[in-house]
């Protein structure tokens, strides 16, 4: 077994020697000669191992005897095969292979023949793929996918960046590596597709085009549909994904300049993938960015980053929160009390922290959407992409994917004049989509903005009232804002025309569909002829919340804290009617929107409502709730409702206050929301 370990480390270091090759590193070559030698040396004299060892090590000897710039692929897939040997893996055509190699064929000479077919489907380990060792290669792909995507966009805008080339290279190298040890054959064909493709990139044969990015995001898709197809047991549908080639025509680089020829060798290159294990798994990421790179391996620098399944972690923090509960039904002057809640405290924290991830690889899939999508339609598109650290729930993430597709194809389509409306209109030619995320308060924001047309009030509501939505005398009252939810409704558009981007009326209804799911809403800005901004607003689902508890009938209510302007209790005639059902709070000269909670939830029992707490929506109106009494601003464990209540609006989580008893954490525009249509406020009473 330690022979066997010994190999396999000899092995990982020989790929990771020739992984960083570059230009003219003639030591690094004897480098990798020596470590082979070292293989050689451990096999079985005359054996199939040792004997295609001696192949390799023939390869480089070629290299140094002409130089020949394809030797690092033949090289790489010696290795590899070499690997297969020595761990008894060597089965249907990579069996075909090892016997072409060890009988001298090149990887010229198999260029010249037909291409072997993919092998039958019975011979690929898809279908053996089950449990741990699934979900851990499907999310270590998934994450190295993603970063593929980021680096070849760069690459099509930088094209002469021989670092991203290198990581693109290293990252379809691990992924070969892992299929070959888990028999996944039509990815493994894939990986070493664009693999080979990147390789004649690195070795000057290839430059960098409009048609090389191109296959390289093709292949990454059908690597992406290989991926979503594993991790959803689809056998089949694995089995018929339409694979990319990387056939198109080489074209030459240009010349590299005498500066490149003696650079050293590279840092930090990745080892060749190796098995992946049943447990967790723990993998060293690169510089602090980036997907990890292999299988439990050292990197001098970067964190380590352990994969643990979700279940763990959300059993972690409800309990450090239950601790949190019991803490605060413990008499204040406890001996130590206050130290432990401090502790538990910063807990509570860290688990939030294990619970959620950045948004970046969520803004990597809209970068790409904006690419394609901008290609499409014809249009010169900036991309400006703000909040990318910022770290939010997963299932958020996993949510806002199709939400954030329509809004950035809309803004395209419908949003984004051509060229020649912009410079009419005295814009410069290209036009600009904004993609930003931010935390305001006890919300996360997500908005998807441009500088185009800007929504259409007269063209919404002539479509509306075609449509039999609104009457054109209802219409003409109508707010901009109530106009503009108009075009959430199902099968409602404004475009001429249906085709492959929109036009079918069913975008933003998926939109406003999605976000109502994740207990979130919409909000838009629109000015005709500058652009559109829609925002998404969700909740913090796993946090210690500030808030104000506030009391209505014998219901315990949280505000958050960051919502509430004062509170104050109302002084006889400051509350006056203005209308049937519609009453203001005069607050020093300033007419505010009066809600009141018992009315908005139907709490019976409730008291007069003496107590005005002005909160302020996410639009930044100002509106007073009335209700019994202020207990006390603190800090609360907001937890899920479940299932039951998952569609209460007005009400975004729940926590247990000293005691036990429940409270309610309140979502004010949901409150706010369900107050004006109960009272028929319109809003805008501030003098």
């Amino acid at each position: 077994m330690k022979k066997q370990e010994e190999t396999d480390r000899l092995l990982d270091k020989a790929s990771e020697l020739i992984i960083g090759y570059e230009a003219g590193d003639v030591m690094r070559i004897s480098e990798t000669a020596d470590v082979l030698e070292s293989v050689k040396a451990g096999l079985e004299a005359g054996g199939d191992g040792e004997r295609l060892c001696r192949v390799v090590l023939e390869k480089l000897q070629q290299w140094m005897a002409d130089s020949y710039s394809d030797f690092t692929g033949e090289v790489t897939e010696g290795i590899d095969l070499l690997r297969r040997i020595v761990s008894g893996n060597a089965v249907g055509s990579r069996k075909e292979q090892i016997t072409a190699w060890l009988a001298g064929k090149s990887q010229e000479e198999e260029k010249r023949t037909p291409a072997p077919a993919v092998e039958a489907a019975e011979e690929d380990g898809a279908g053996e793929l089950t449990g741990e060792q699934k979900q851990q290669f499907v999310s270590d792909c998934t994450d190295r996918l993603t970063r593929a995507q980021d680096l070849i966009l760069k690459l099509e805008e930088e094209p002469e960046d021989g670092e991203s080339v290198k990581e693109l290279f290293r990252i379809f190298h691990t992924i070969k590596g892992e299929c070959g040890f888990l028999k996944l054959t039509r990815l493994g064909n894939l990986a070493h597709r664009a693999e080979g493709l990147l390789d004649g990139i690195r070795s000057g044969k290839q430059r960098v085009d409009g048609e090389v990015t191109d296959m390289l995001l093709s292949g990454l898709d059908s690597a992406e549909g290989l991926v979503k197809a594993l991790k959803e047991g689809d056998i089949q549908g694995y089995r018929t994904v339409p694979l990319e080639s990387f056939s198109g025509k080489a074209v030459p680089a240009a010349e590299p300049s005498a500066g490149d020829a003696g650079r050293g060798p590279e840092e930090g290159a990745a080892p060749a993938a190796a098995a992946v294990p049943d447990g967790e798994e723990v993998h060293r990421r690169q510089d602090g960015d980036g997907p990890a790179q292999g299988a439990g391996r050292q990197n001098d620098g970067g964190d380590t980053v352990i994969k643990v399944k979700t279940e763990k972690v959300t059993y972690l923090t409800d309990m450090i929160g239950e601790l949190l509960i019991s803490l605060g039904q413990m008499k204040d002057g406890t001996e130590g009390l206050a130290q432990v809640k401090k502790i538990a405290g910063q807990l509570q924290y860290a688990g939030m922290q294990l619970r959620t991830e950045s948004v970046h690889a969520l803004f990597s899939t809209v970068r790409r959407i904006i690419r394609d999508t901008s290609k499409k339609v014809g249009k010169d598109v900036e991309a400006e992409f703000t909040g990318e650290e910022l770290e939010i729930d997963r299932t958020l993430t996993e949510r806002l994917e199709e939400p954030l597709m329509h809004l950035v194809r809309n803004a395209l389509d419908h949003g984004i004049e051509s060229r020649e409306e912009r410079i009419q209109a005295g814009k410069k030619a290209s036009g600009t989509v904004r993609v930003a995320a931010e935390r305001r308060g006890n919300s996360i924001v997500i908005s998807v903005g441009d500088d185009g047309r800007g929504l259409d009030r007269e063209k919404i509501v002539r479509k509306a009232v075609e449509k039999k939505l609104v009457s054109e005398s209802a219409a003409a009252g109508m707010s901009d804002s109530a106009v503009h939810s108009l075009i959430f409704v199902s099968g409602f558009s404004t475009n001429e025309k249906v085709d492959q981007i929109s036009g079918r009326g069913v975008g933003m209804n998926i939109v406003k569909e999605a976000v109502e799911e994740a207990k979130g809403h919409i909000t838009i800005e629109s000015e005709r002829g500058r652009g559109t901004t829609f925002s998404l607003h969700f909740p913090l689902s796993t946090a210690i919340v500030d808030g104000m508890l506030t009391r209505t009938g014998k219901n315990i209510l949280i505000l958050p804290a960051a919502s509430v302007l004062e509170s104050l209790k109302v002084k006889e005639g400051q509350i006056r009617k203005v209308a049937a059902g519609t009453d203001v709070l005069d607050l020093r000269g300033r007419m505010l929107p009066v809600i009141g909670i018992a009315d908005v939830f139907g709490i019976e029992g409730a008291g007069k409502g003496e107590i005005a707490t002005v909160v302020e929506d996410s639009s930044g109106e100002e509106y007073a709730l009335l209700g019994d009494e202020v207990i006390a601003k603190r800090e609360v464990v907001i937890k899920s409702l479940g299932a039951y209540f998952r569609k209460m609006k007005g009400i975004s989580s729940g926590t247990v206050l000293p005691g036990g008893e429940v409270g309610f954490v309140l979502d004010v525009d949901e409150v706010v929301e369900l107050g004006r249509a109960g009272t028929g406020i319109s809003g805008g009473f501030h003098e």
